[in-house]
């Protein structure tokens, strides 16, 4: 996407191709991007950690980066919502991205990246972590939910769990500030 190639300078890892694609097409603004590519490189260091401290929990890591990279999306539509607080954008994430032609499982993290519940997927709850965590933002109740979750899957205590998930997570939100200054420097104006 060669608009946006000056945007990834921080060495980030780049947006999953069919992200790109639908970007591209959108002409989505410099903002979005830049804040895709950060929640998205957030979720696979997220996924490195946790997969590196817990060896079968079998998170499907294509669909948590797709989900990182394009749960966002409907804020195309809703441009204010770069800078405002507002929930249209999930909705409409959802529908676009139906609209153009991706499963349902892909386009919910569309949806459900504000939403979180103990029916919830690892999936969806590392999407959720990530799209809070980038930023140095801490929500006890979906971290107590992901703990509970691997706890279930691992026949770990929750606790154990808990504490390390924690250590983790500190891990990444000590770059939070340089990554919100990266963010802050693009504009909410599509290209």
């Amino acid at each position: 996407m060669a608009e946006y190639q000056y945007i990834n300078c921080r060495n980030l890892l780049s947006l999953p191709d069919e992200i790109e694609s639908v970007f591209s097409t959108l002409g989505v603004p410099p903002r979005l991007y830049a804040h895709s590519l950060l929640v998205h490189d957030v979720a696979n260091k997220l996924l490195e950690k946790i997969n590196g401290t817990w060896k079968n929990l079998n998170i499907n890591k294509d669909l948590v980066l797709f989900g990182a990279a394009g749960h966002d999306i409907g804020k195309s539509v809703y441009i204010n919502e770069l800078s405002e607080e507002g929930h249209k954008h999930e909705r409409e994430g959802f529908r676009l991205l139906r609209s153009l032609g991706f499963s349902e499982e892909k386009s919910q993290f569309a949806a459900s990246h504000a939403l979180w519940s103990e029916s919830s997927t690892l999936e969806e709850l590392a999407v959720s972590l990530a799209d809070k965590i980038w930023k140095g933002s801490r929500v006890a109740e979906l971290e107590d939910l992901a703990a509970a979750k691997i706890a279930a899957v691992t026949n770990r205590e929750r606790w154990e769990v808990f504490r390390s998930l924690d250590t983790v997570i500190q891990t990444i939100t000590r770059g939070a500030d340089k990554r919100l200054f990266f963010q802050n420097n693009f504009s909410t104006i599509t290209l």
